[in-house]
């Protein structure tokens, strides 16, 4: 797997920085060398070593103190900062130990064999790759991840970046415990590293955020086979009765049920051939981007900078409640389905003062005509209807089956206390009666911000 390359800035006479350049080039790192404090100032504005190499007392044309440029480091550069590499004259224990206590990470001797300090560069650079990676997967961390992106940035070479991350983290780690999304997380980890080549880097952000950078030509092909690989191991995180089921139950405060698909994965995916970025927070945002839209979709995808019209155009018509045009900022509509008189009137009036476009009919099939004549954004269904020829339960099932109502949101408020009964009808959400105003009021607006 490739890592970004490590950069090394040396401050020393031009004879010695010279010799330590050669051997350290050698290493695989980029060395930049000045032969004064004021130039590697001039250098820090914009360059981001990984070490410092400088001597105790600079002679010859410039002079200054090692042990004070040390200090000035420490309180000037924000973390992650250098590995402070300070070469001393003196083999006296006392002013080795004083240049430590000035700031310096490590203090060789000076003189020093330029293939010694190669070898002790690479200990460093070793130790802060392992400082960098995520504890988790051992795999780059953010700093790295910040350093590959601006070197990509930089490079004259093409480049395309995929932000991968899971789809209902969250809910699995409620359901099963977080040691059991971290295996999921390790798990997606080990594919990324499998599909990845000695060409390609893959970090790991925070949580379950990945990313990979590859070539734009083989991009989306590593992207659907990220995705297939993912979906041929994930059933092994299930125990069999939630495989057969086919989803998860997520628990919200006052008993509220919801169904939640089983895990997936979203991939964004962004290139420089299509269009310039600015930075490598432009980079990670426009690539959250596309796997947001790719979230929007069933199951685990991919979307690409090359694919992202067309997805957000089907997307916005999947999202819709019916096949007819549909004005976006329209008021919301919802159905009440209640035969409780004082029940359905109170969620009326309560509903209409939140700015909703409300109905109500106590009959089911009053509601499903009038869903079909008008479909609602989302359908407040009561499970234990007057209607002898349907209840709710075959209500709900009865609008799912329908393939231009199925989108309708439907919330089940019933006291059945089998939460399972309105789930497997195809409710979105469960709602115990009796139930408190204000969560179905949070309920509802969460749903319908889902679909805008």
């Amino acid at each position: 797997m490739l890592l970004p390359t490590p950069v090394i800035l040396i401050i020393n006479q031009a004879r010695q920085a010279a010799e330590f350049s050669s051997v350290l080039e050698k290493t695989g790192s980029k060395v930049h060398a000045v032969t004064s404090f004021e130039e590697a100032n001039e250098l820090l504005s914009f360059l981001h070593p990984d070490i410092i190499i400088l001597p105790n007392q600079l002679e010859g044309v410039s002079t200054g103190d090692g042990r004070l440029y040390c200090q000035q480091i420490r309180a000037t550069l924000a973390p992650p900062r250098p590995v402070l590499v300070l070469l001393h004259p003196s083999t006296d224990v006392t002013e080795r130990i004083n240049a430590f206590r000035y700031g310096a990470d490590d203090v060789l001797g000076d003189p020093i064999d330029k293939n010694e300090l190669a070898i002790r560069v690479l200990a460093h650079l070793r130790r802060r790759q392992e400082e960098f990676s995520n504890p988790l997967t051992q795999l780059p961390g953010p700093n790295l991840i910040r350093r590959m992106l601006e070197q990509c940035l930089y490079s004259d070479k093409t480049w395309s970046v995929m932000s991968i991350d899971l789809n209902k983290i969250r809910v699995y780690n409620e359901t099963y415990g977080d040691l059991a999304g971290d295996q999921l997380i390790k798990a997606l980890a080990a594919i990324l590293l499998d599909v990845a080549d000695e060409t390609e880097f893959v970090g790991h952000l925070e949580a379950d955020d990945f990313i990979m950078v590859t070539r734009p030509e083989i991009a989306e092909r590593k992207a659907e086979l990220i995705c297939q690989q993912f979906d041929s191991v994930s059933s092994r995180f299930y125990p069999k009765g939630d495989i057969a089921r086919g989803y998860l139950i997520s628990t919200g405060r006052g008993g509220i049920r919801r169904r939640v698909p089983l895990i997936s994965i979203a991939v964004g995916i962004v290139s420089n051939t299509v269009r310039k970025f600015q930075s490598y927070i432009d980079v990670l945002t426009n690539a959250r981007d596309h796997r947001n839209v790719a979230k929007q979709k069933q199951g685990s995808f991919w979307v690409s900078d090359n694919n992202l019209e067309e997805e957000l155009q089907e997307t916005s018509v999947n999202n819709g409640q019916h096949s007819l045009p549909t004005v976006i900022d329209r008021t919301s509509r919802i159905l009440v389905v209640e035969p409780d008189g004082a029940m359905a009137c109170l969620l009326q009036e309560t509903l209409a003062l939140e700015g909703y476009c409300v109905q109500v009919t106590s009959s089911a099939d009053d509601a499903l005509e009038l869903a079909r004549f008008e479909p609602p954004d989302l359908i407040l269904l009561e499970s234990n209807l007057i209607d002898r020829k349907m209840d709710g339960w075959n209500l709900c099932r009865a609008l799912k089956a329908d393939m231009v109502l199925s989108k309708i949101w439907i919330v089940m408020a019933t006291s059945h206390p089998d939460q399972l009964l309105a789930l497997e009808a195809g409710a979105d959400l469960y709602l115990p009666k009796p139930f408190d105003i204000p969560n179905l009021l949070s309920e509802v607006s969460l749903l319908l911000r889902s679909r805008v």
